[in-house]
C-alpha cells in the first residue's frame, strides 16, 4: 500500500482488510492504468452507496446529539453535513486529495481539488470501509468513523448552523468584489411528489460557480450558495477573474 494511503488509514483510524478496496475508492474514472498494472475499478458505483451510508449514521447521530430538533431540522442540518461542500471540506481535512489516481486530464485541470471530485471521493472512502469491515462489524466499524470525523466539529448551537444564511452572505461578497448579482437556476429536480429532491445552481455572470441540493429550491440554494462560498474561500482569484470577463 502506497505511503500516502497508509496515512489516509491512520487519519481515518481504520486499517483496511482489503486494500483493494480503498484503492477503488480513491480511483477516478478517468484514470488509465498502466497494462503492467492490476485494476480494480473506480469508485463511480461505491460512491453511490458512500452517499446512502452517510445519511443513514448521520441521520442517527443528529437524532441522538439534537434530540430537540424536529424532522425538518434534522433534514436541514444533516443536508448542511453531507452537501458537496461540506464533504468536500472533510475530504481536504484528510488531504484525499494527494491520494487520488487521476487521469492526465483531470491532473492537469486541478482534479485534485475540485469540490466535487473531492466530495464524490469522500463518500467512496466511506462506502469502502462499510464493505471492508461490514462482514465482522456491520455498521459498528463505519458508524466509528464516521462519527470521528464529524462530531467534533458539530455546532452547539444546532438552529443557528442550519438557518445560516449563505445566499445573503454570496450576495454580499461577490457585489463587494466584482459588483454583480449572483443568480439562481434550477437544474434538476427528481423523485415522486410527495419526496422531491431539487438541484440548483448559482452562477456569477453566467458562469457557474456552485451547486446544492436539498428538499425544497430554498434549501438547495442555499447549499449552492454555501458551495460556491466554499469555493472562492479555496481559490480567492476566482472572483477576480470573473471581474476581468
Amino acid at each position: 500500500m502506497k505511503q500516502e494511503w497508509i496515512r489516509i488509514c491512520q487519519r481515518l483510524d481504520y486499517q483496511f482488510q482489503n486494500p483493494e478496496i480503498l484503492r477503488q475508492a480513491l480511483t477516478h474514472k478517468s484514470y488509465l492504468p498502466a497494462e503492467k498494472d492490476e485494476y480494480y475499478g473506480n469508485n463511480e458505483r461505491i460512491e453511490f452507496l458512500g452517499d446512502a451510508v452517510l445519511d443513514l449514521v448521520i441521520s442517527e447521530m443528529l437524532m441522538e446529539e439534537f434530540p430537540e430538533l424536529d424532522e425538518g431540522g434534522l433534514s436541514k442540518f444533516r443536508a448542511s453535513l453531507v452537501s458537496e461542500s461540506g464533504l468536500s471540506k472533510q475530504a481536504r481535512a484528510l488531504e484525499l486529495g494527494t491520494c487520488l489516481l487521476l487521469g492526465r486530464g483531470e491532473e492537469m485541470t486541478g482534479g485534485r481539488n475540485k469540490t466535487s471530485l473531492l466530495a464524490d471521493t469522500f463518500e467512496a472512502v466511506m462506502a469502502a470501509i462499510y464493505l471492508d469491515s461490514r462482514e465482522i462489524h456491520g455498521l459498528s466499524e463505519i458508524t466509528r468513523v464516521i462519527q470521528g470525523i464529524f462530531l467534533p466539529h458539530l455546532p452547539q448551537d444546532a438552529e443557528g448552523y442550519i438557518t445560516r444564511d449563505y445566499k445573503s452572505e454570496l450576495q454580499e461578497h461577490v457585489q463587494k468584489i466584482i459588483g454583480v448579482p449572483s443568480t439562481y437556476e434550477l437544474v434538476e429536480e427528481s423523485g415522486p411528489d410527495h419526496e422531491k429532491v431539487f438541484t440548483m445552481a448559482v452562477f456569477i455572470r453566467e458562469r457557474e460557480c456552485g451547486r446544492g441540493r436539498g428538499a425544497s429550491k430554498k434549501l438547495a440554494s442555499q447549499l449552492a450558495a454555501e458551495n460556491a462560498l466554499l469555493r472562492i474561500q479555496q481559490d480567492p482569484s476566482f472572483l477576480l477573474a470573473e471581474k476581468i470577463n
